[in-house]
């Protein structure tokens, strides 16, 4: 009996071993804990660098952005690690709520001492990116109304290109002519934005002595500053700025200064032709997007995120009019 029973065991080893052996675990889909680690460590850290900091949905910058937190904005950790096969990646800290890792780098904050390092195994599938971050200081407008050159100089300056809004504008060509106006102050002719900046640059649309520019003398000023124009007029749908920022390309949008739909009017320019605007009308630069708010170097309120729908709204009164650079 002690044979049979001690056989028995011994084949019923070699069964669990064999199966063991041959099985294959599920691929990770995020940190994964050794099992003779210790249970991680929960800490915070507060995200220290201007603008943000991407989320990625790995530990690396090889791996997707599918978010982006503020600067400001204080997280909750539980896990860390250093990717052993990239060390230039340096270390990685991976959100609690788990949306993915952050870089060390671009935290304020670490983990508690002797706290151990979790393992992650990158999965066969890896995600599309749905978020994006470009860094683009703001810079804000030199001129009460040049909002759109102005944009239109950060966008290029996210693609290396320096230059300044007297030479955008020069680009865009300038008609000075003021308006001819009813006798209770609606404007009836003007210059047509379409085809280069209507007004004083230096002017006020409330006032009637300086309006802006519309897509098409931008991406002519563009082109000329040496930029490739990916696309350029109206009816560019929100979710092609969105992948345009995702893939690395700024964006000149144009919206309203109160963030809000507005009613267009209309003008007459001098050849006659129907000119829709809005005195509220504005232009930014999109440098950031996540799956539910922009972020928007804006000339003359300087770098702010705002809901997309807010953004939607605004970007729609003007038939989804912009810029996007190649």
């Amino acid at each position: 009996m002690r044979r049979r029973e001690a056989a028995a065991g011994l084949l019923g080893l070699l069964l669990l071993t064999a199966c063991g052996a041959g099985a294959r675990p599920a691929a990770a889909r995020g940190p994964v804990a050794s099992p003779s680690a210790p249970p991680p460590v929960p800490f915070t850290g507060t995200i220290a660098r201007t603008p943000g900091a991407p989320v990625r949905f790995g530990p690396g910058t090889d791996m997707p952005v599918m978010d982006v937190d503020p600067a400001g904005r204080t997280d909750s950790f539980d896990g860390w690690l250093t990717r052993t096969d990239d060390a230039a990646s340096g270390n990685w800290f991976h959100l609690a709520d788990g949306r993915g890792w952050v870089s060390a780098a671009a935290v304020q904050g670490r983990p508690p001492a002797g706290a151990a390092p979790a393992t992650w195994t990158p999965p066969a599938t890896i995600p599309a990116p749905a978020a994006g971050l470009l860094d683009i200081p703001i810079d804000l407008q030199d001129q009460r109304a040049t909002c759109e050159v102005a944009a239109l100089k950060m966008a290029l300056a996210g693609r290396g290109i320096a230059t300044d809004e007297r030479t955008l504008l020069a680009a865009a060509g300038i008609d000075r002519r003021a308006p001819e106006l009813t006798a209770n102050g609606a404007i009836v002719r003007w210059g047509d934005p379409n085809g280069s900046f209507v007004g004083d640059p230096n002017g006020n649309p409330p006032d009637h002595t300086g309006y802006g520019v519309y897509a098409a003398p931008i991406a002519r000023a563009a082109a000329a500053a040496g930029a490739t124009v990916a696309a350029s007029g109206t009816g560019i749908t929100p979710a092609a700025l969105y992948a345009a920022v995702v893939a690395g390309r700024p964006a000149v949008a144009w919206v309203t200064n109160d963030y809000r739909p507005e009613p267009l009017g209309t003008w007459r320019a001098w050849d006659g032709v129907e000119v829709r605007y809005s005195l509220h009308e504005h232009a930014v630069t999109m440098i950031g997007v996540t799956p539910s708010a922009v972020l928007l170097d804006d000339p003359w309120f300087g770098q702010r995120w705002h809901a997309r729908s807010e953004f939607e709204g605004a970007y729609g009164t003007f038939g989804d009019m912009a810029v996007i650079l190649g």
